[in-house]
């Protein structure tokens, strides 16, 4: 599988956010890194071309006033034309998967109704899920990364992981799916020197256990209630 990262910033080298989720492409096989720079001509041809030759597309952003900003927007409109795009017509992305990551400048609890914002991530996105629709594409549940700037190194490894999962492991990403990912990367690196990298994995594998005997205790407690 060939994943495409089509990231879309207005400021883009100042974004530390950005340089995170770039550094964390590195060593990952078949991932494109694809910036939209404000100052090049677009190419449709060589954009369409682009698309075509992955199954996996990612819209990456930073949520601009509850949209992407206007360097998404123009290469949607210029690129994503009705006869290329449209499944009923050439529909040249049928059967593609297609995600988005997008950052937050606020927490994400804030977005759902009764809270501050007073509309979900999900509601949000329509109509990315309306293009994915329209273009017979599979719309993956997109990747929202609150605050990073707040982060812990905890919660940063636990984003690295999850975003490489993103990128690269098979959809969707049930426990089975993570838990192989995991198991293939430590495969990978069995004899790499790059002991952080290692560690990183190794980490979210334990996290992933806990996670498992937190629903398996769960489950008890609800079978224990019916029970009783």
């Amino acid at each position: 599988m060939k994943t495409l990262v089509i990231v879309s910033h207005p400021e883009y080298h100042d974004s530390g956010t950005q340089g995170f989720l770039k550094r964390a492409t590195e060593g990952l096989e078949n991932v494109t890194w694809h910036y939209l720079s404000e100052s090049e001509q677009l190419d449709i041809t060589a954009e369409q071309k682009l698309l075509m030759q992955h199954d996996r597309i990612i819209f990456q952003f930073p949520m601009y006033w509850y949209s992407a900003p206007a360097t998404l927007k123009k290469w949607e409109d210029d690129v994503l034309t009705r006869a290329f795009t449209f499944k009923n017509e050439k529909g040249m992305l049928a059967g593609k998967e297609f995600g988005i990551v997008t950052t937050l400048g606020y927490p994400e609890k804030d977005f759902q109704a009764g809270a501050t914002e007073g509309f979900s991530i999900s509601e949000i996105l329509v109509p990315y899920r309306a293009l994915a629709h329209r273009a017979g594409m599979k719309f993956m549940s997109p990747l929202v990364i609150s605050q990073f700037e707040y982060m812990t190194p905890a919660e940063q490894t636990k984003l690295l992981i999850d975003y490489q999962q993103y990128l690269s492991a098979d959809y969707p990403l049930s426990f089975n799916v993570r838990q192989d990912w995991v198991i293939k990367q430590l495969k990978k690196i069995m004899n790499d020197t790059n002991q952080t990298k290692l560690q990183l994995i190794i980490d979210q594998l334990e996290q992933n256990q806990i996670d498992l005997n937190d629903l398996k205790e769960q489950i008890k407690m609800i079978r224990q209630e019916e029970e009783g």
